[in-house]
């Protein structure tokens, strides 16, 4: 673990729901309470849609791996964190199935994503931190760490 990462503020983070390749969260962070939402896959152009499929896939299917919801509270510290806690999540899943092969066989995750917060512009979605700068606060070794914007697009 990365011995330079920051000491975040009390926070929390619950996922919500997932739904058409994306995940909801509520967050508690900075003693502001909000929820975000991450696009973690690509999407099909849904049959009845109001947007053309240009729209679409600059709407939607472009925002994969980026934290979505207020740019004010989706702050480098928090990304970082909420990204710290999801590794926490995932070793502890990780060393679960590593000590039940049973169970498990020799599966095992190929990488740990790191998503990154990002607004929505005229040209689509744009990100507001860099992914080595995440990976660095969040103290997720470089060796599993992943890029999951340049991994789904």
């Amino acid at each position: 673990m990365n011995t330079n990462s920051f000491l975040a503020p009390k926070s929390s983070f619950r996922w919500l729901l997932s739904y058409q390749g994306s995940h909801t969260y509520e967050c508690t962070f900075g003693g502001k309470d909000f929820r975000i939402e991450v696009q973690v896959a690509r999407e099909r152009y849904p049959q009845h849609s109001t947007l053309t499929k240009q729209e679409f896939e600059k709407s939607v299917n472009s925002s994969v791996g980026f934290i979505k919801g207020d740019p004010l509270k989706i702050t480098p510290e928090f990304v970082a964190s909420f990204n710290r806690h999801r590794y926490s999540d995932w070793m502890e899943q990780v060393s679960k199935m590593r000590a039940d092969p049973d169970r498990y066989g020799d599966y095992m995750p190929s990488g740990f994503n790191i998503y990154v917060g990002a607004v929505y512009g005229p040209e689509g979605w744009t990100p507001t931190q860099r992914f080595e700068e995440v990976r660095a606060l969040a103290g997720v070794p470089l060796e599993v760490a992943l890029d999951a914007a340049l991994r789904t697009h």
